[in-house]
């Protein structure tokens, strides 16, 4: 309990204390140079990191049947394999995330004044109504023509014959 009281106050005086060098050491020791070695990290090495120890403590015969070397290089082609397979998880997952929610989207930002009075018009019923066209009278050959006697009407009967 008391290491507890004692970190809190190192804290406490890390954060609120007056500007000296005991501050500015304590914080460059203890947050600056931590945080750089974990930022000067990638994630598959910190994979490796915790694959290597489970690995270490946990399997004592194949330690001693494979070696150190060889276990150590195992857990880092199993690292690099887990992390892969985060990777494409959290991309899949992401992917369906962004789907659902550009789906949802247009509907969270709604206003009550944004939406639609009942009893007003529709979309469809504000449309103007268009009326066809008149057809044209460029197919109507109706016998006006030069070559208007010289056509044969062929009945129906004679063409399947």
């Amino acid at each position: 309990m008391l290491s507890y009281g004692i970190m809190l106050a190192l804290a406490l005086f890390m954060r609120f204390g007056p500007d000296i060098p005991l501050r500015r050491m304590l914080n460059r020791h203890l947050v600056e140079r931590p945080l750089a070695i974990l930022l000067a990290r990638r994630r598959h090495q910190y994979l490796f990191i915790l694959i290597a120890s489970v690995m270490l403590l946990i399997s004592g015969e194949a330690l001693l049947l494979f070696g150190p070397e060889l276990m150590l290089v195992y857990a880092a082609d199993l690292a690099l394999y887990v992390d892969v397979v985060v990777i494409a998880a959290a991309s899949a997952s992401w992917g369906r995330t962004h789907a659902v929610l550009s789906r949802w989207r247009p509907h969270f930002g709604r206003r009550q004044a944004d939406k639609r009075k009942v009893g007003s018009a529709t979309p469809r019923a504000r449309r103007n109504q268009r009326t066809p066209a008149e057809l044209s009278k460029a197919n109507d050959d109706d016998g006006d023509g030069p070559g208007a006697g010289f056509s044969v009407a062929v009945p129906r009967f004679a063409m399947a014959a």
